[in-house]
């Protein structure tokens, strides 16, 4: 029986007991999965911002595609109907009074209204001219809403044609503030003065300018 009980010890004894887990160790794992959760947000934010950079991006874009288009068959539809009216004095189409502010005005009143269709009945030549100028107007503004234009020169050395347009999109650095065009002088060339605004038109911040030669 003595034999058999000291067997039985050395039997028990001999049996390991699980390992405990070591409290930091636990610690140590979490705070490494707490780490890894962070640095991921961190990135997802990145990408974020820069998929919201790039939408930004190409919303700009696709605004100045737009203005591009709308002002380039704007200036093809004043020389056409410049060239359909061959006996009109020469500058018969020349449109520079009327600031942008006041162009704006009108337009957004109703003021800027058609007073003889030429369409339905006879013209002269100045009235012809006349009506062109004001459907032309009313027809840009509803293509390009916050447009105005800006007509100067002579038929026989080329009318300059400006169009002018509000664009939110045309800020300073910092993102917010309206950028304001340069005022057109006599010493541009190339791009500048083909950006450039009318000094009569006193245009206000955000408004931009596009020129161009209309030769009949």
């Amino acid at each position: 029986m003595i034999l058999m009980n000291s067997l039985r010890r050395r039997a028990q004894a001999s049996v390991s007991l699980p390992r405990a887990r070591h409290p930091s160790r636990r610690c140590t794992q979490a705070g490494t999965t707490l780490l890894e959760a962070l640095v991921a947000m961190l990135v997802l934010s990145i990408g974020l911002l820069g998929i919201a950079g790039l939408s930004a991006a190409s919303l700009r874009f696709s605004q100045g595609g737009w203005a591009r288009a709308s002002i380039s068959s704007g200036l093809s539809d004043l020389a056409d109907r410049v060239r359909a009216n061959p006996t009109a004095v020469v500058d018969a189409y020349v449109f520079n009074t009327d600031n942008y502010a006041a162009q704006r005005s009108a337009l957004d009143s109703g003021a800027v209204a058609i007073n003889t269709d030429c369409m339905a009945t006879s013209c002269t030549a100045a009235e012809l001219a006349e009506f062109h100028l004001t459907e032309w107007r009313i027809g840009l503004n509803r293509s390009m809403p916050g447009s105005a234009v800006w007509v100067s020169g002579q038929r026989d050395e080329g009318y300059q044609a400006t169009v002018m347009w509000f664009d939110k999109t045309f800020v300073t650095g910092d993102g917010v503030t309206l950028d304001a065009s340069a005022t057109c002088t006599a010493a541009m060339t190339g791009i500048a003065a083909r950006q450039c605004c009318p000094a009569g038109a006193q245009v206000i911040n955000g408004v931009r300018c596009t020129n161009m030669t209309i030769v009949p």
